[in-house]
Formats: C-alpha cells, structure tokens, sequence
C-alpha cells in the first residue's frame, strides 16, 4: 500500500496501482433505495410460505443473514408494500436501530423497518458495506420523526459519498470482507470456546444426588465426598477499620475486578468496607438470567474492599482457590442451592446465611480439584485470548476505516 497526502479527493492511505482521485457522488446515485412492508397478519393465505421476511431485531453485528424468523407467501407480497429485494442486496434498518446493515444470500423481504440498498454496477458491494458506519452515521443525523424517529428513503439517497473507480472500490472491499471474515472466525471461536467450558461445567462436576461426574481424569476414580459449607466457611467480618486498603483496591464484586476508581462511596465511609481476601467467598445477590437467585463468587485477585452490603465468608481452612471458582460458577450446581438459601428482595436477593452454610456440596481429593481448576484456567485463558483477538482486529478494521476512504 502506498500513501497519498490529500485532504480532500483521495485518502490517506491506498492501495499501490491507484492515483485517481476519489468522486464525489450521492448514495441514490449508485444504489436502488427499497422501503418494505407488512402483509395483513389477520390473512393467514399471506403468512408461512417461503420468502424470508425480516424485521430490524434479527440484524446485528453478523456480516449477512441466512434466514428469517417469519417467512410470507407470494400473496402477501403481492398484497402488501414489501418489495422482494435480489440476491445480494443489503439490508439497512431505518428506524428503532438506525443504520444496521447484512447481506441476504437469496431474494428476501422486509417489513417497513428497512430502507435496503440494491447495488447498481457501479459499485462494488463489499465496497458499500465497508461504507456502513459512514451511512449509518448520515442516516443518524437526518433522521426524524414525532412517533419514532426513522429515515426516509429519499433522505437516505442524499447521502454524500466519495467513490473511487470499480477496480479500487474492488480491492477495498476484498479487504474491508477479509477482515470481517476473520472477526467472525474470532467470534466463532470464542463462542465455541464459551459452549465448551459450559459443557464440561456441567460434565466434570456431579449431577446433584451423584458422587461421581460424568467425565474424569483417567487417574481419579474415588467417589466425590459432599461436604456442607459450614465445615470450610464462616461469616468474614474483617472491616478496613485500620485503613489497611484505599479506593485503589476496590472490588467488584459481579466481576470480580479492581475498580481503581471506587465505587463513588465517600471517603470517611472507607472504614466501613468489608476486606475481601484472597480466597474470601462473597454473595452477589443481583439476579441475571444465568443467576436468577444471585451468584457466589470467590476472590482470587487479590486483597481488596468491598461494600458492606455484600455478605462475605472466610475459609477455616487452606481450600484450593481455582477449583472453588469454578464449582461457585457452576449454575447446574449453584442454582438449586441458592434456591434453597436465598430470598427475594426488592432489589435483589437476600442470602439467608444460616441456610445456605447448611447447604452440602461435592468435593474431591485436593489432586483432583487442583487439576480440574488448572483445566478451567486454561480453558478461559483460551477465551481471554479470543476476546483480545477480537478487540485487536475491530481496531485495525476502525483504524483502516478512516484511512482507506476519504
């Protein structure tokens, strides 16, 4: 790639072969703009058939789509504003969330949510999808509305682009679809990655009522022993009344991370936190889908504070601090537990302390948890390395998005 210095007909940055400067052109100019539609959905003859039919909700972040939710008849299209749109075209969505684009792979349909772009000849499609956050961006400012807010079609063909010959628009969109093919690949991967570590949560821990798991490490066959937490923890009352830690070492707790900054607590009330050792056990009572009665999680980042509002529990005994992060976010196991310990509060759950130290759960030998917790680690150094692989590609995609266009 060679660079051109110019402000205003070429970019930054550009592949070697190219010199010509950039047109300045209109979206209308080079691509067909199409609203879509709904069929009556009291007409059951319009409904079920097999045109895809998509709606603003199904597009994300995904380059294209390969079939929608609900599909319609030729009747409903034919008795409807739903235009079909050819192989190829991009999905736009104009109003709830401005600006989402995919490629369809088969002639499709839309609800009235869409303003979609037909590409002409002209231009290169993989070009005008790259172009998106540029578009996007255009359709955000000039959108209105007094119901919702949405842009209009003859609005959208107004946006003002800059296009070079078919050949770059060509070599650009190569590259702009390589780079989301393996920003997809990352994503894959780490999805894949996410399913897997679920699995074996569920695999290498016992079924509640079992002694075994399913699935063991050649070396272990002893039957796992089920212990209540009583025997291991008791209730962590240490506070930071010596001013042992500052704001710097506050925890999150539902992330379990520093939070350098504090968490917005005043300075005099420092003293009240709760420390939360390495190895400390605390209850977040906020429910999520995964967590419908809270979670437990333990601490293995390092000493820090944490609010006094979160009930927090001491080992009586050394215990080993990666096979106990996995087993408390073991939902398959956690969940009925919190069932039987927790009660739901205004906000969110309440951790009874007495049920839940009664509360019996499966332990290992010491060899075995040290190798099921060294399995996890591994797994979600894995996962972790996705994520940055993700992260470092989305930068150089938004890095070469301002360099290769004007």
């Amino acid at each position: 790639m060679a660079k051109k210095n110019s402000k205003k007909t070429v970019p930054e940055l550009r592949f070697r072969g190219f010199t010509d400067p950039w047109e300045q052109r209109q979206l209308g100019e080079v691509v067909q703009i199409v609203g879509g539609g709904t069929p009556d959905s009291s007409n059951a003859d319009y409904w079920d058939g097999d045109i895809d039919w998509y709606t603003p909700s199904e597009i994300g972040e995904r380059r294209s789509v390969e079939t929608s939710a609900r599909k319609i008849t030729p009747e409903g299209l034919v008795h409807s504003s739903a235009r079909l749109l050819p192989a190829g075209s991009i999905l736009f969505t104009s109003r709830a969330s401005i600006g989402l684009m995919a490629f369809i792979s088969r002639p499709s349909a839309t609800n009235q949510g869409f303003q979609s772009l037909v590409p002409s000849n002209n231009v290169d499609s993989n070009f005008l999808y790259a172009l998106g956050p540029y578009i996007s961006r255009y359709a955000k400012k000039h959108a209105a509305g007094s119901t919702f807010i949405e842009i209009s079609g003859s609005s959208l063909a107004k946006a003002p682009l800059r296009i070079p010959s078919l050949a770059e628009q060509r070599r650009i969109g190569v590259f702009f679809s390589t780079l989301d093919n393996l920003i997809a690949a990352a994503e894959r991967q780490e999805a894949l990655l996410r399913q897997k570590k679920q699995a074996y949560l569920q695999l290498m821990f016992p079924q509640e009522g079992k002694t075994e798991p399913r699935l063991r490490f050649s070396a272990f066959n002893d039957a796992w022993k089920h212990i209540a937490l009583a025997s291991v923890l008791k209730i962590n009352e240490e506070r930071n009344n010596t001013s042992e830690f500052g704001f710097d070492r506050t925890i999150s707790v539902s992330t379990m991370h520093f939070k350098p900054e504090g968490n917005g607590a005043a300075h005099a009330s420092l003293e009240t936190y709760r420390v939360l050792r390495v190895g400390d056990v605390a209850f977040e009572g906020n429910r999520h889908k995964e967590y419908p009665y809270g979670h437990v999680v333990i601490n293995d980042i390092g000493d820090g504070l944490m609010s006094s509002r979160f009930r927090s529990f001491r080992p009586t005994r050394p215990i080993c601090v990666p096979f106990w992060k996995y087993l408390l976010q073991n939902r398959y196991i956690m969940t009925p537990l919190l069932l039987r310990s927790t009660m739901r509060g205004t906000l969110m759950n309440e951790l009874v302390v007495d049920d839940f130290l009664r509360q019996r759960i499966p332990m290992p030998s010491l060899h075995e948890q040290l190798k099921i917790g060294d399995f996890f680690e591994t797994l979600d150094r894995l996962v972790e390395n996705a994520e940055g692989r993700i992260v470092q590609l989305r930068k150089m995609k938004s890095s070469y998005l301002q360099k290769l266009f004007v």
